[in-house]
């Protein structure tokens, strides 16, 4: 368990008395730096890049340990700021973003001091809610861009530079987009680049179209500003494998739709519960089940979207708790339903070899860690 903190709260001494208790330190700077370094490294070559690109993977976890441990010592959690907690999730994210460029979507290093900047603005920055924080964040920002990567930050960012400025304010920042919005016609593993909110409006309008003309329950949506960077936030957390969000808004801001309208734009299906006056239990649990199976089972990407407003039972919160964390919800299939589902994966389970013998613990592992994989919940 973590120390107390955040959402977290201290376990009474008197219940910790009947345990042994062993505290294991932190990560040093050296240990994460070896780790996220080698994944960096695999997933870059995985995607095309050769040996060369070591020089700026140094240099990419030098300056996300940098911003990360800044951000840690400075934005401290308060009582207005619960959400203010910062771990080393936080660093697999941002490298996880970087694992979606491939090679043919980067032509020089400048490439990828703006991918990285634009990873910590959705990994940092849009959790803040003050402004003061969020331009000491910007200033941050600027620095890691100067001290690691030995870079000219305005010459960088050149091409959303506002004409008649000589320097990159926070709010030319927004204009630095990165989505697979425009590699639409490609199945899997689609093109994660560089995009103007042009370019981005042009697409969803696209998509916007040929959902309305395929769906009974039409999408009624203006695409300004405001609109188009949150879709760009979603598209982005459903290109991350597991990616999960935490809509923050008032009612009729249009969270539903974007999201509707980034799972279309991703080509994934999304499944909300309708929740009804006779809605129980067993209702929701076959709905889960339901939504296991097409991801798990099935191999599908689905959205599963879930409001405030139908959050109708304690129980509701805790299964979706539970997803979140391990890809499933605690004997949730009966047996005979789990030999079905055994059944379902097994061959992809063996990767292809019906001839390899594997048991079914290690079957079912599968089912979960791909149900965890491609579920995307967003609340």
């Amino acid at each position: 368990m973590g120390p107390p903190g955040g959402s977290r709260q201290d376990v009474y001494a008197r219940f910790l008395r009947h345990f042994d208790i062993f505290a294991i330190n932190s990560f040093s700077d050296e240990s994460m730096t070896r780790i996220f370094s080698t994944l960096l490294f695999i997933g870059l070559k995985r995607n095309g890049f050769p040996s060369e690109v070591m020089l700026t993977v140094n240099h990419i976890v030098s300056a996300t340990l940098d911003v990360y441990h800044k951000t840690s010592a400075a934005l401290l959690p308060t009582p207005a700021k619960s959400h203010y907690s910062f771990s080393m999730r936080d660093l697999a994210r941002v490298i996880n973003g970087h694992l979606l460029i491939k090679k043919e979507s980067v032509e020089d290093k400048k490439v990828f001091v703006k991918l990285w900047t634009h990873e910590i603005m959705r990994v940092f920055y849009d959790r803040l809610i003050e402004n003061s924080d969020r331009e000491w964040l910007f200033l941050t920002i600027k620095q890691g861009v100067r001290d690691h990567f030995k870079e000219n930050f305005e010459m960088i960012m050149a091409n959303i530079l506002k004409e008649g400025r000589k320097s990159v304010t926070e709010q030319d920042l927004q204009d630095l987009m990165f989505s697979t919005a425009l590699d639409v016609d490609a199945e899997d593993d689609r093109k994660y680049e560089e995009l103007t909110i042009e370019q981005l409006r042009d697409a969803a309008m696209v998509i916007l179209d040929e959902y309305n003309a395929t769906h009974k329950q039409k999408m009624d949506i203006v695409l300004f500003r405001f609109a188009l960077e949150h879709l760009s936030r979603i598209c982005r957390l459903l290109s991350i494998s597991g990616g999960c969000a935490l809509l923050v808004g008032v009612s009729g801001s249009g969270r539903q739709t974007l999201t509707r309208l980034a799972a279309a734009i991703c080509n994934f299906n999304v499944f909300q519960p309708e929740i009804t006056k006779n809605y129980g239990f067993s209702d929701w649990r076959n709905d889960i089940k339901s939504v296991m199976k097409e991801a798990g089972g099935r191999n599908k990407q689905i959205v599963f979207l879930f409001t405030e407003s139908q959050i109708k039972e304690d129980y509701f919160l805790q299964d979706i708790d539970s997803l979140l964390n391990s890809g499933e919800v605690p004997n949730l299939f009966p047996i005979d339903e789990v030999q079905e589902i055994l059944e379902m994966v097994r061959l992809a389970a063996q990767g292809g070899n019906r001839h390899l013998d594997i048991n079914p613990l290690a079957v079912y592992s599968f089912f979960t860690n791909r149900c965890k994989s491609n579920l995307h919940i967003v609340l």
